[in-house]
C-alpha cells in the first residue's frame, strides 16, 4: 500500500456514489407518474451515496491526528465547502426564479423566497444541497478527535463510543427528531416551545437542525476514528487480499438489498457506508493507475452539485423526443435519465475544471 499514491478504488466508489445520487433523483413517486414496484426496489439499491460520502469524509479527515483546528483550518473549510455552497445556492435560486417567471409560476417564486433561513442555512435552494451544511455541522465533531485519541485504551474507548453514537442516532430516527427536508426543521417537539413570532424562534430552529446533523454524523465520525486506529496498529495484510475484497463487496450488496428491512436504520447505513469505503481502499491495491478513474473521483463533487440542473434539461429533451420514456417510471426510464444526466454532468464539470475561477467552486 505504501506504493500507492492515490486510492483509485475510492475514486471509483466516489464516481459510483455520484451516479447513485442521480439515479435516486431520476424517478420516484413525486413525479406524479405511474411507477412499478420493481423500479422502486431498484432505486432503493442506490441510497448508499450520502452515507458513503460521509464515511469517506470523516475517514480521510481523521487520518492524520492530532488535528490542528485553528483559523487556517476553518479558512480552508470555508473555501472548499461554504463558498461553493453559497455560490450554488445562489445559482439554483436564480435559475429557478428565471424558469418559474418564464412559465408564469408566480406562486412557486413566492414559495422559493418564503423561507430565507432554509435557503441560507439548510440548502433550501435545491433538494440535494442540504448535504453540504450537514457535512459542515459534522466538522465540529473534529474537536473531539484529539481528546478521544489521547485517552488510554483507545481501541476499547472508540469501540464503546461508536456503539453509543449508533444508539443515539437510532433514537433520533425513531423519535422523528431528525432533519425533515419538507419542513426544514428538526426536533419538532422542542421547536414548538418557541413561538413563531418570538425573536429566538429562527436561531433555535437553526441550532436544532445543526444539532440533528451532528447526531447523524456522530457514528460516522466515531467509526472513522476506530477504523483509522485499527489501521495504525499494523492491520494484517489479509485485509488487502482478494477474499477480503469479495467479502466486503458481498456485504455491501446484501446490506443495500436487505439491511434496511432487517436492521435498525442507523446500523444499516453504517454497514453500507463502511463496507463500500473499505472495499474501495482494499480494491486500490489491485487497480492500475488510471487517469479516467482519477478524473472521475475528482469530478464527483462537481457532478453532485450540478446534476439537478443537467437532469432538468435532459427531462425537457426526453419529453420532446422520447415521450414514451417520460410517460412512466420504470427501470428503463430511470437508467436512461441517469446515464445521460451523469455523462453530461461529467462533461460540464470537466470543462469547468479547465478554468481556475470555476474549478474552485466544484
Amino acid at each position: 500500500m505504501n506504493k500507492i499514491t492515490r486510492l483509485n478504488g475510492i475514486d471509483l466508489c466516489r464516481g459510483l456514489a455520484a451516479f447513485a445520487v442521480i439515479l435516486v433523483h431520476s424517478g420516484d413517486e413525486t413525479w406524479g407518474l405511474p411507477i412499478s414496484d420493481t423500479a422502486i426496489r431498484f432505486r432503493y439499491l442506490f441510497y448508499f451515496a450520502v452515507p458513503f460520502f460521509l464515511a469517506a469524509s470523516f475517514y480521510f479527515g481523521t487520518q492524520n491526528l492530532p488535528l490542528k483546528i485553528d483559523r487556517r483550518f476553518w479558512q480552508k473549510k470555508f473555501k472548499r465547502i461554504v463558498r461553493p455552497y453559497l455560490l450554488w445556492s445562489l445559482f439554483y435560486v436564480v435559475m429557478k426564479t428565471i424558469i418559474y417567471s418564464a412559465t408564469h409560476k408566480e406562486a412557486e417564486v413566492k414559495q422559493l423566497f418564503s423561507q430565507p433561513i432554509s435557503l441560507l442555512f439548510f440548502g433550501g435552494a435545491s433538494y440535494h444541497l442540504y448535504f453540504i451544511p450537514l457535512l459542515l455541522a459534522g466538522l465540529f465533531l473534529l474537536y473531539l478527535a484529539n481528546y478521544l485519541t489521547k485517552l488510554p485504551n483507545q481501541t476499547t474507548v472508540l469501540t464503546v463510543f461508536s456503539l453509543l453514537s449508533l444508539i443515539v442516532y437510532q433514537l433520533l430516527l425513531v423519535t422523528n427528531n431528525d432533519f425533515n427536508l419538507d419542513t426544514a426543521s428538526a426536533f419538532p417537539g422542542v421547536l414548538q416551545l418557541a413561538p413563531n413570532n418570538n425573536i429566538f424562534y429562527q436561531p433555535v430552529r437553526i441550532a436544532l437542525v445543526y444539532l440533528s446533523w451532528m447526531v447523524r454524523c456522530l457514528p460516522y465520525f466515531a467509526i472513522a476514528l476506530l477504523v483509522n486506529r485499527l489501521f495504525q496498529r499494523n492491520l494484517s495484510r489479509k485485509f488487502y487480499s482478494r477474499t477480503t475484497i469479495a467479502v466486503l463487496f458481498v456485504i455491501c450488496i446484501f446490506a443495500n438489498t436487505f439491511a434496511d428491512s432487517l436492521l435498525p436504520r442507523a446500523l444499516s447505513e453504517i454497514i453500507i457506508a463502511y463496507s463500500l469505503l473499505l472495499f474501495g481502499i482494499a480494491l486500490s491495491n489491485y487497480l492500475p493507475e488510471s487517469s479516467l478513474i482519477k478524473h472521475l473521483g475528482a469530478c464527483s463533487f462537481g457532478i453532485y452539485l450540478i446534476h439537478p440542473f443537467i437532469k432538468s434539461a435532459v427531462d425537457i429533451v426526453l419529453v420532446k423526443f422520447m415521450p414514451q420514456i417520460a410517460q412512466s417510471v420504470s427501470i428503463a426510464s430511470i437508467m436512461t435519465y441517469t446515464i445521460i444526466s451523469f455523462l453530461l454532468s461529467w462533461i460540464v464539470v470537466y470543462l469547468m475544471q479547465r478554468y481556475k475561477f470555476t474549478a474552485q467552486y466544484i
